[in-house]
């Protein structure tokens, strides 16, 4: 079997290379000297000409723009089309912006120029908010729920814890008193801070106008019994002895067993003034406090003692710099409850008494250390001043 035969393929012709370009034949006279020099010359003619034609176009792109804001001398399109090259340019440096400042010797040149600031004002510090006091909150919290120690502290306990003092004995201090003023029969005496009005009522019975005079509720109400009792008829009035309001009402005025010294300086010297304006002229003010040297050589001390069904106790202590008598009492009753009071008074001594009366403007006329030893004082040895004093 025969096979078919494959188609015959042409053999491809072979290309010849490309004919070379006919030579140039080149002459002397194309670069001789005159005719480069010619060449030269057309070529400076055809970059004069492109100049020229440069600036015609930038003429008229000067007059598509429009002038400045504030030029030194506008010029209008016919100024513009007249004028030659020269000020043109001298136009164009004019409208070119300054050029930058020189930079000083010894800088770099990369240091930007130094920028002057004007100094901003500091807005006022902001004040920080009050942080709360702690301390003097709980402070003005106590001052409204504490009450001063005097209006405490003469109630039941307090007269369970007092000394029981005899008849007999009330009737020789009312005698030293009545004779200390000397008051005439039927005269008005005023019993400053009279307590339980022992005494009071004592001076009553005496033929005397008396007025009791207390801010404890308690302890009028027991003066007020006493006087029952004995058939007297005493003003007893409740009230703060700093506001008292009397005006040449009495004739004698004592106040008795360290009732005054209370307070603080200004207030025990607004007592005294008040005292002295209740007086009649020529009236007399009997006063008896604790001695400050006598209690202040035995002090610090503690003192046991018996009451009405307790048992008491006083821890007494001298504060030398304001000169007050501190004291703690502790009473334990006869159910085994106990219970705890302070208080403080301010301490005289002769001469700051003296011249606290004198002064308000009373007039000192004698002074002693005990009822039993009138018009005699033994300075420290004496456990007591009792000062009479006069207002003129």
């Amino acid at each position: 079997m025969e096979q078919p035969s494959s188609p015959a393929v042409a053999a491809p012709e072979a290309r010849r290379p490309p004919a070379p370009p006919p030579p140039v034949e080149l002459s002397d006279e194309e670069f001789s000297a005159e005719a480069i020099a010619k060449k030269i010359a057309a070529a400076d003619a055809l970059e004069a000409a492109e100049a020229e034609r440069a600036a015609r176009d930038s003429l008229d792109s000067l007059d598509s723009v429009p002038p400045p804001a504030e030029p030194a001398e506008e010029l209008g399109r016919e100024d513009a089309i007249s004028m030659p090259p020269e000020e043109v340019a001298a136009l164009e440096d004019a409208v070119k912006p300054p050029p930058p400042p020189k930079r000083a010797p010894g800088m770099p040149a990369s240091a930007p120029p130094a920028v002057v600031e004007a100094p901003i004002a500091a807005a006022p510090p902001k004040e920080p908010p009050p942080t709360p006091d702690l301390a003097a909150a709980k402070a003005a919290q106590r001052s409204k729920t504490r009450q001063p120690w005097w209006e405490d502290l003469f109630n039941e306990d307090f007269m369970r814890a007092s000394a029981k003092v005899s008849d007999e004995h009330i009737r020789r201090e009312v005698t030293f008193i009545e004779e200390s003023l000397g008051v005439a029969a039927g005269g008005v005496v005023l019993d400053l801070g009279c307590g339980a009005g022992h005494h009071a009522v004592e001076f009553a019975s005496r033929g005397y106008g008396v007025v009791g005079y207390d801010l404890s509720l308690y302890q009028l109400a027991l003066a007020a019994d006493v006087a029952q009792e004995r058939s007297q008829k005493i003003n007893f009035l409740q009230g703060d002895m700093r506001e008292m309001a009397f005006e040449e009402m009495f004739d004698g005025v004592f106040c008795w067993n360290t009732t005054f010294g209370y307070f603080e300086e200004d207030k025990n010297l607004a007592v005294a003034q008040r005292v002295f304006k209740a007086l009649r002229p020529g009236g007399m003010f009997l006063i008896d406090v604790l001695n400050r040297d006598f209690a202040a050589a035995s002090a610090p001390c503690t003192v046991w003692y018996e009451g009405d069904s307790c048992v008491c106790m006083d821890d007494m202590s001298v504060d030398y710099i304001s000169s007050r008598l501190r004291v703690k009492r502790s009473i334990i009753l006869d159910d085994g409850r106990t219970k705890e009071s302070l208080f403080s008074l301010r301490l005289y001594s002769l001469h700051e008494l003296g011249k606290l009366l004198h002064e308000v403007g009373f007039r000192v006329t004698e002074a002693s250390g005990h009822p039993a030893t009138p018009g005699v004082f033994f300075g420290p040895n004496s456990p007591r001043i009792i000062m009479l004093a006069q207002r003129p």
